[in-house]
């Protein structure tokens, strides 16, 4: 991310939580933490985070990728699947 995006994400999440102070030193530490971290990944979880909690998120929480096992694309979940079985 660049430092622009790193304020992107700032300004939207002090604009969502009133109680989140954005200064220089707090820019400087995100950009630190979160430069080498994906812009979308990072934009979509503080989007997320702001429809479902009420408090700020970490740095942690913007940088969490959903872990899935390494088939999980092989396999579709199907909501139709076994109505066709002889019964």
């Amino acid at each position: 991310m660049t430092r622009e995006q790193v304020k992107h994400v700032m300004k939207l999440i002090s604009f969502v939580y009133s109680n989140f102070e954005v200064s220089k030193e707090k820019v400087d530490i995100w950009y630190d933490l979160l430069a080498d971290e994906p812009f979308d990944l990072v934009l979509s979880n503080a989007k997320r985070h702001a429809k479902e909690k009420t408090y700020p998120p970490t740095i942690a929480e913007l940088c969490h990728r959903e872990e899935r096992p390494a088939y999980y694309e092989l396999y579709v979940h199907n909501m139709n699947a076994g109505e066709d079985w002889p019964q």
